[in-house]
Order: C-alpha cells, then sequence, then structure tokens
C-alpha cells in the first residue's frame, strides 16, 4: 500500500511539473503577449549589452558599421542595427524598437523574421548606395521605420479594424518619427536609410495583406447593391 501511494504521489508530482513547463513554454512563445514583451525586451537588452561593451573598449565596434561604397563596410549591413554611436542615440531608439517589436512579434513570428530582414537589407544597402563618404554609419532606426511602415500599411491594405486601431495607436504615440522621414541637409543623420526602410515596410505589408480585387460583373453590367 505504501508503495502504491508513494507511486501515485510521484506520478503527481510529475505532472504538476509537466504542466508548469508547458506552461512555462506557452508563456514565452514569441507570438503571445507575454513571451513578446521578454523577447523583444530580450532583444533591446542585447542593443545595450552592445553599447556598454563597445563604449567598455573606446568605441572600436564602431567601425563595424556600414562604410558607404566602401567593400569592408557592406558587413556593416548586418552588424549596424546593433551598433548605436552613444548612449543617447540608443535611448531615443530604445522605446519604439521595444514597442514595434512587440507589436510585430504577437502578429506572428513569420512576419517578424520577414519584415525585420527585409528592414536590416534594404535600409542597410540605401545607406551604403548614397551614404556620405568617409562616414560610419550605424543603428537601427531603419530597421524601426521599416517596422513602422509595415505596422500602418497593414491596415490600410487589410481593412481589419484590430490592425486599424493599432495603426492608429502607433501613429499617435510615435508621431515625432515622421519627421524622420524628412530630407535633412547636414547634421549627422541621413535619413535615406529611414525613407527604405519604411518603403519596405509598406511593400511587404502589400505583398501580404493587400484584400483581393473584387471580381468584375459579367457583360459589363453594373453591380448590384443592397441597402
Amino acid at each position: 500500500m505504501r508503495g502504491g501511494k508513494a507511486a501515485r504521489a510521484a506520478r503527481k508530482q510529475q505532472q504538476r511539473h509537466e504542466l508548469a513547463n508547458t506552461s512555462l513554454r506557452k508563456g514565452l512563445a514569441p507570438s503571445t503577449f507575454s513571451g513578446a514583451a521578454v523577447w523583444s525586451g530580450g532583444m533591446l537588452a542585447l542593443l545595450w549589452a552592445v553599447l556598454i561593451v563597445n563604449a567598455v573598449l573606446d568605441h572600436r565596434l564602431l567601425r563595424f558599421g556600414i562604410k558607404p561604397r566602401q567593400v569592408d563596410g557592406l558587413s556593416g549591413i548586418i552588424f549596424s542595427p546593433f551598433l548605436h554611436a552613444n548612449a543617447g542615440h540608443l535611448v531615443a531608439n530604445s522605446v519604439p524598437f521595444a514597442v514595434l517589436a512587440w507589436l510585430l512579434l504577437i502578429s506572428g513570428v513569420r512576419y517578424f523574421v520577414l519584415v525585420t530582414a527585409a528592414g536590416v537589407l534594404a535600409a542597410g544597402l540605401v545607406d551604403w548606395l548614397a551614404g556620405p563618404s568617409g562616414s560610419v554609419i550605424v543603428g537601427a532606426s531603419g530597421l524601426i521605420f521599416c517596422w513602422l511602415g509595415y505596422l500602418l500599411a497593414r491596415a490600410w491594405f487589410s481593412r481589419k479594424l484590430a490592425w486599424i486601431a493599432v495603426a492608429v495607436a502607433v501613429a499617435l504615440v510615435f508621431s515625432s518619427m515622421f519627421s524622420g522621414l524628412l530630407p535633412r541637409l547636414g547634421g549627422n543623420v541621413f535619413w535615406g536609410g529611414h525613407v527604405s526602410g519604411f518603403a519596405v515596410g509598406v511593400a511587404v505589408a502589400y505583398a501580404f495583406h493587400r484584400r483581393p480585387a473584387r471580381p468584375k460583373p459579367a457583360n459589363g453590367a453594373p453591380p448590384f447593391l443592397t441597402s
């Protein structure tokens, strides 16, 4: 009897552990609200960790940024989103990075990966092709603008109420970002990557979320509507 009770107690304990582990895995799934928060927060923490390491190394990591029209600067297309010039630069990017990444993740990991990859490549390539000569371009702004363009455009193309509500909230909260799409002369900000990232985000939204065209009526007859 004692052996049977002990076995049943062990099985119940094991079931509780399995249930707890399953709940934890579900909670950390990137497409859940909590999991997306963990993942977006983790990515932001990585950016800050890179910034701290870069400061300790006397900013030597900045050489891995994008060097326009230099062959050894092509690798910066991949590395530049992880690099920031200083703490002020990363502070300005932190909130939009975390919030927009979270919104993308809860939309699905597939879309997050596709939009992120397109944004990194497009913004980075434009920075490399059109950036000021002799400069080193770093920062995640091009990627952030890609996320912004996607979130706004998917609402327009899909006409889904939930996505429209998200787009309106994003446009209101991050309205100051739209000035980053305007041409700037001088200064230390290259706006070309912002525009290309935003445009690619819109293009990805069009490719995946546009509504199918309505079928044309036969024989050119006008469509019948009901009221």
